[in-house]
């Protein structure tokens, strides 16, 4: 005779996933709310719509220490959510944090809402969000165009930097403005440009070399 066995949590105990008290006061603590309501609240009643209502941002998520899977559960319903609440770019440089999002909502959606600016492009250069994403260094170039100094920290950041350069069309480097100048500071004379990137004796020219 076989007996089943409830999975319900005993009266009165949190269900999995449920907040601590902990984490409830650290949700609220620049809120309105005060610490009394917050712990008599529903589980439930921390969703999406809550946190925005209360001007809770990631700051206040990150010390509660909820990542995006564990806000997905809680209304929120894509990686744009997660910029409304105040996450960047920043944040994906955290493995753990990048690979939750990922999980949550997919790499293609985190991409779209948080590398979108030549300093989200700095941000997450030479770090491992970069293999997390599925970028590269061409890619985030083409966020830096006219920015020649974020371009150059791209560059400078990349992992390895002796390989920063390869597949990067001369043309994304010009329209950044990066220039010879920059190149040789990082170690990178004509022939390796060339080996690197192809360009050709006029694109050469055009760089400064």
């Amino acid at each position: 005779m076989s007996v089943s066995r409830s999975t319900d949590p005993p009266d009165g105990a949190p269900r999995r996933g449920a907040l601590t008290p902990r984490q409830r006061l650290a949700l609220i603590a620049d809120s309105a709310l005060m610490p009394q309501e917050a712990l008599a609240m529903d589980d439930a009643a921390f969703d999406f719509a809550f946190l925005q209502a209360h001007g809770i941002a990631a700051k206040h998520v990150r010390a509660a220490r909820l990542n995006p899977m564990q806000l997905k559960s809680r209304g929120v319903a894509g990686a744009r959510d997660l910029r409304a609440l105040d996450f960047n770019a920043l944040d994906l440089t955290d493995p753990s944090w990048c690979a939750s999002a990922i999980a949550a909502f997919g790499a293609t959606d985190v991409t779209n809402e948080f590398i979108l600016t030549s300093n989200d492009a700095v941000a997450v250069s030479g770090t491992g969000a970069v293999h997390q994403l599925g970028l590269d260094v061409p890619t985030l170039l083409l966020l830096c165009a006219g920015a020649p100094v974020e371009a150059t920290s791209v560059l400078t950041l990349a992992q390895p930097r002796s390989q920063c350069l390869r597949g990067v069309p001369p043309a994304t480097l010009l329209d950044c403005g990066v220039r010879a100048k920059a190149l040789r500071e990082l170690g990178f004379e004509a022939h390796d440009v060339v080996a690197h990137t192809r360009a050709s004796v006029e694109q050469l020219e055009a760089l400064g070399f």
